[in-house]
């Protein structure tokens, strides 16, 4: 008996579904476009998005250059967010702003054509090209929009994409490092600290910088020992003197190679 009733709904289920699709199918196939725009608004309403895209996507070549044209583009951009394909309605909120920057909704529209490449960027261990289209929209956003109340969240959202960038960057000269390419270490982390003076990994860059230095000048042959042990030592001074407070075993690691290469200077000489 449970059984036969289960059945049955399952049964139900099916059959509204089905009642409900081809409801859909007949409104996209309708010329009554204005039923069509109540329907897929109902459905952007009832968060049912996959609907509410269909309706507006059949809708936006009919609507073009009428009076609801803005509405429906501005549904479809919304639509397709919600759908979480962020690709699309980014460009589709891009579109927006081109084609109604005067709009009410416009500030909106430019907001969150930088949001969804925001949603887009990846991990910070793959490619960055998104992450820079966002940072770059949402600079577009607050040079366009400078009073508005998304600036703030605009700003915490281009800080979180500039970390992105700062690992990212980080971790490539780092790889350098770790793989005993000394000279090309040094390169990649002294143009890392002129691109983020100020980020957390500055201590560490620079601390690197030196052993990187040491390595290079002592695997160098004897022409330009002089002038990397020279370069090595000027390093470690700038290091002591921002960094002399921290951890003691790597200042004496750090004090310890600067002696040796001091050594190896008179030895030159």
């Amino acid at each position: 008996m449970i059984k036969c009733k289960y059945c049955i709904g399952l049964f139900a289920i099916v059959v509204l579904l089905a009642s409900c699709g081809n409801s859909y199918n007949k409104l996209l196939k309708s010329s009554d476009h204005d039923k069509k725009y109540e329907a897929a608004v109902a459905a952007f309403e009832k968060k049912d998005y996959f609907h509410a895209t269909q309706l507006f996507e059949n809708l936006l070549v009919f609507y073009r250059g009428r009076q609801k044209s803005e509405a429906v583009l501005f549904y479809y951009a919304r639509s397709l967010f919600g759908m979480k394909d962020y690709f699309t309605a980014g460009y589709q909120f891009s579109n927006f702003y081109k084609r109604f920057p005067h709009s009410d909704n416009a500030e909106e529209a430019l907001y969150m054509a930088a949001y969804c490449k925001y949603q887009e960027s990846p991990d910070w261990s793959l490619d960055q090209t998104m992450t820079k289209e966002a940072m770059k929209d949402f600079q577009a956003f607050i040079d366009k929009f400078p009073s508005s109340s998304r600036i703030a969240e605009a700003n915490k959202l281009m800080d979180e994409l500039r970390n992105k960038l700062i690992k990212k960057d980080y971790e490539t000269a780092y790889l350098y490092y770790k793989t005993r390419n000394y000279q090309s270490a040094q390169v990649a982390f002294r143009l890392f600290l002129n691109e983020y003076p100020d980020s957390q990994y500055r201590e560490q860059a620079m601390y690197y910088i030196i052993i990187a230095g040491y390595e290079l000048a002592t695997n160098s042959v004897e022409s330009k020992q002089k002038g990397r042990y020279e370069a090595m030592i000027s390093d470690y001074q700038k290091y002591a003197t921002l960094f002399g407070d921290k951890e003691k075993e790597k200042q004496n690691q750090l004090l310890d190679l600067y002696n040796k290469a001091r050594q190896h200077l008179e030895a030159i000489k």
